[in-house]
């Protein structure tokens, strides 16, 4: 009875501490499925993410803009963020961000899938009175642009750009 118990012990071992060696893998994977945003030599890669979005012609007490830009150096990370409502500006700010906060963003937006948009061409019909709002984004050779009017954000199959967008206008030094 003993020497099966010895016996059950050892094929337990075995069989768990092959389980754990397999599973750890794939959660390494998951964890590092994202973006590289240093170089080798421990500087960041340039980037920059710019979203701009304005009311288009309504009155003016109900007319606003937004212009974020997060943009990186070599050693320096800065987010600018304007704001205007009714035809006044109510904020206007570049500010430097932290590491975290940003490698936060960048994670957010990699889930979101920003990097596996394509460059939009620009709207040719201009309509007088329409805003054409955008949001560009570059991370080293990963490039994407998409525009769009105020109303596209309404349709369901926007949840992904609406996401994005989400992100971006919750970017707060």
């Amino acid at each position: 009875m003993i020497s099966f118990f010895r016996n059950l012990f050892f094929v337990c071992l075995v069989l768990f501490s092959g389980l754990i060696l397999v599973a750890q893998p794939k959660t390494l994977k998951l964890q590092t499925k994202t973006w590289i945003l240093k170089d080798q030599k421990g500087n960041w890669k340039p980037m920059e993410l710019v979203w701009e979005e304005s009311s288009g012609a309504v009155a003016p007490e109900f007319r606003y803009g937004k212009h974020y830009r997060l943009v990186t150096s070599k050693n320096k990370i800065s987010l600018t963020r304007k704001l205007s409502r009714a035809g006044k500006q109510i904020l206007n700010e570049t500010k430097e961000i932290s590491a975290a906060n940003y490698e936060s963003w960048m994670q957010k937006l990699f889930h979101t899938g920003i990097g596996s948009l394509t460059i939009e061409p620009s709207p040719e019909e201009k309509i007088t009175g329409v805003s054409y709002n955008f949001v560009s984004f570059r991370l080293s050779s990963t490039k994407s642009k998409f525009y769009y009017m105020l109303e596209d954000k309404k349709e369901p199959s926007w949840k992904q750009k609406n996401s994005i967008i989400q992100i971006i206008e919750r970017m707060k030094p």
